[in-house]
């Protein structure tokens, strides 16, 4: 099996695909070959979230690099949502998140960690911009 392949499969079994078409977005926007080389180590899940409905989640490495933000695509008010979130200020953040250690509705690992946040305008993955 290729790396795209196994890649495809991981986001694919992740309900990605599933998640990005009932949120609107263009599924292939996850599936090209660069894609898959630049986002193969990151965790792909989708929670569902109380407030927003389903959320899709690319969360990098964390104990590599602070340079490779963690992503999330949702619904609020109707509007698509696509936030970038980084571990140091970035020149576009305009918010901060944390999540709280028992909080169910974020992947676990970005939980306790002070967020800096924006919301970016396009929806492709941030690494490919």
């Amino acid at each position: 099996m290729s790396d795209l392949d196994k890649f495809l499969e991981k986001i694919k079994n992740s309900k990605v695909l599933d998640t990005a078409k009932v949120l609107g977005i263009n599924s292939e926007i996850f599936t090209s070959p660069a894609i898959s080389k630049l986002y193969s180590n990151h965790d792909w899940i989708v929670i569902q979230n109380s407030q927003v409905g389903p959320v899709i989640n690319a969360v990098p490495d964390l104990s590599k690099k602070d340079s490779v933000p963690w992503e999330e695509w949702f619904l609020m008010g109707g509007n698509l949502h696509h936030h970038i979130l980084f571990k140091k200020k970035h020149s576009k953040s305009n918010m901060t998140w944390k999540g709280s250690l028992d909080d169910k509705e974020h992947p676990k690992q970005v939980l306790g960690i002070l967020w800096h946040v924006y919301n970016e305008k396009n929806v492709n993955p941030y690494l490919t911009l």
